[in-house]
């Protein structure tokens, strides 16, 4: 059985990530409703299977068999579910009205700071282990939130589970928003760089997304598949906004493998951002400055109920304390 939640984890609510939810939901619905985007139903299966079974362990294991520890997890991961699924097309649904491309201004803002980017990319191409490195901790950035999901709910580290999640959907809705206004292509599609460029450098995340992005921007109808759907965001990255968020995440966790190992690994996903997304180093900034501040409003926003006032102990918990456990 899992142990009670520590002191002060019933201050805080899951309400301010579920708000948040609906607030992305509604804004979708709008556009739906005004330009709509072509959505393949079959592809939205998986998502409500997994969506629904997860919120139906989490409502069992709080009031049927109280867990609080199961429960969280579940609730959490229905979050990121959720998110990420919305998250993405509401990206797609603005990047149909972008403006005019951003990258020449990045790029100048990049030399006025002394970053060499194509000159970090040429060292890292030049170690295998490096580049290696670089891909594998690129491409682990929603398995870290997963692992952060699970173990702070099991171990019933309830306050910083919500924090975390909460200034994820901050910082990535705020990003989405963003892109809007600052449309771009990547270092890898402006400068015309090719994958026989590079020897250990694999460019995929770099060029990927473009097809979409020019797709969406010309206004070419295509039908859009939820798993084919590609991070289409340069400026600011969500990948060096959501890993530092992770990286905070891991760090205030307490426990010292994930301390160390989980926040490795975002500090890696956050150096690799220019090479395997090639992003600018203004994009990298921008996503770490607005983390930054979504983690600030994120802990005050967990400690927002409904009700506005403490949230009460579960059923769960005051049977331990009556049992003297």
């Amino acid at each position: 059985m899992s142990a009670a939640p520590r002191s002060g984890e019933f201050q805080t609510s899951d309400a301010a990530g579920w708000a948040l939810l609906l607030l992305l939901a509604l804004g979708l619905l709008a556009v739906q409703l005004t330009a709509p985007l072509t959505i393949d139903p079959a592809s939205l299966i998986k998502l409500a299977v997994a969506g629904s079974t997860l919120v139906a362990a989490a409502l069992f294991y709080r009031w049927r068999r109280p867990n609080p520890a199961f429960a969280a997890m579940c609730f959490g991961l229905t979050q990121v579910l959720l998110f990420s699924a919305m998250g993405a097309l509401l990206s797609y649904a603005l990047a149909r009205n972008g403006g005019a491309l951003w990258d020449e201004s990045f790029a100048r803002w990049d030399r006025a700071l002394g970053f060499d980017w194509l000159g970090y990319v040429r060292w890292v191409d030049q170690s295998e282990l490096i580049a290696t490195t670089y891909r594998y901790a690129y491409a682990s950035l929603v398995p870290q939130v997963v692992v952060l999901v699970i173990v702070l709910g099991f171990t019933l580290r309830l306050a910083l589970l919500r924090a975390v999640l909460a200034a994820a959907m901050i910082s990535g809705t705020s990003i989405v928003l963003l892109s809007a206004l600052f449309p771009a292509e990547s270092n890898f599609v402006a400068l015309g760089l090719k994958a026989e460029d590079f020897t250990h450098v694999n460019p995929f995340a770099g060029f990927s997304h473009y097809p979409h992005l020019v797709a969406l921007r010309e206004g070419t109808e295509f039908v859009i598949r939820l798993p084919e759907m590609q991070g289409i965001i340069t400026f600011p990255s969500y990948h060096a906004g959501l890993a530092t968020v992770t990286l905070w995440g891991f760090v205030r966790s307490g426990i010292a493998p994930l301390q160390w190992l989980g926040g490795l690994t975002a500090l890696l996903t956050i150096l690799a951002t220019p090479v395997d997304g090639g992003h600018y180093v203004v994009d990298v900034l921008a996503g770490i400055g607005i983390a930054a501040a979504s983690i600030l409003a994120a802990r005050q926003a967990v400690r927002w109920s409904p009700a506005l006032r403490p949230i009460r102990p579960s059923p769960f918990r005051r049977s331990r304390a009556a049992s003297g456990q």
